[in-house]
C-alpha cells in the first residue's frame, strides 16, 4: 500500500480548530499580522505563530516579513504538490454559504488524518468492498481495522451498504472532501 505522508499531513494540520479557524481569517483577510491573527482568536502571540508555522509548514499560507510585522497570506504558488487543490478547496469552503461548511471540512480532514486511513480510502475508490477483503486487502489487525473504519464511518466518508453488507465511499458535496478524494 503506497502511502502519500504528505496528504495525510496536511490534512492533521486542516483537523485543528484553531488553525482552520487561522487559515479561515488569512483567506477572508489577506495580509493579516501575527498580532491580529492571535487577537481575532484569543490565543497567545506564541500560540499563533507556532499554528501558523504548521499551515506554513504545508504550504497552505505564505508569510511576508515587512520590518518587525509578520504578515500571512494565502499561498500563490506552493511547492507542496497537494497544498493548491486543498487551498483552492478550502477558499470554496470560506465562501460558502452554508453555516457548516467548516465543520464539515474540518470532519472530513480529520477522517484522513492517518495513512492507513488514507489506503482504505484509496482501496474503496475502485469500488465497494466486504468487511474481509477490504481487511486483507488493508493488511491490518483486527483492532487498527476496525479502529480506523469506525473513524472512517464518523467523519462521513464511508458507510455500510446494508443489503450486501460491503464498505462504499459515500463522501458529502463539501469541496475539501471532493478535493480529497481525487488526490487520494
Amino acid at each position: 500500500m503506497a502511502l502519500s505522508p504528505t496528504l495525510w499531513r496536511t490534512c492533521r494540520v486542516l483537523s485543528g480548530t484553531t488553525r482552520l479557524s487561522l487559515l479561515q481569517r488569512i483567506i477572508r483577510s489577506p495580509g493579516l499580522c501575527v498580532s491580529d491573527l492571535a487577537a481575532a482568536e484569543g490565543i497567545s502571540l506564541g500560540r499563533a505563530s507556532q499554528e501558523l508555522r504548521r499551515l506554513q509548514s504545508r504550504g497552505l499560507v505564505r508569510v511576508e516579513r515587512i520590518l518587525r510585522y509578520v504578515r500571512y497570506y494565502p499561498e500563490s504558488d506552493p511547492l507542496v504538490a497537494s497544498a493548491k487543490p486543498i487551498l483552492e478547496a478550502m477558499k470554496r469552503v470560506v465562501e460558502s454559504s452554508n453555516r457548516n461548511a467548516m465543520d464539515l471540512a474540518q470532519k472530513y480532514a480529520l477522517g484522513l488524518t492517518h495513512p492507513r486511513r488514507e489506503g482504505i480510502i484509496r482501496l474503496l475508490k475502485n469500488g465497494p468492498l466486504g468487511d474481509s477483503e477490504l481487511k486483507a486487502q488493508s493488511r491490518m489487525g483486527f483492532q487498527s481495522f476496525w479502529h480506523h473504519m469506525s473513524l472512517l464511518r464518523e467523519t462521513g466518508w464511508i458507510e455500510m451498504e446494508k443489503s450486501e453488507r460491503r464498505w462504499q465511499l459515500k463522501p458529502g458535496k463539501s469541496p475539501l472532501a471532493t478535493c480529497l478524494l481525487e488526490l487520494v
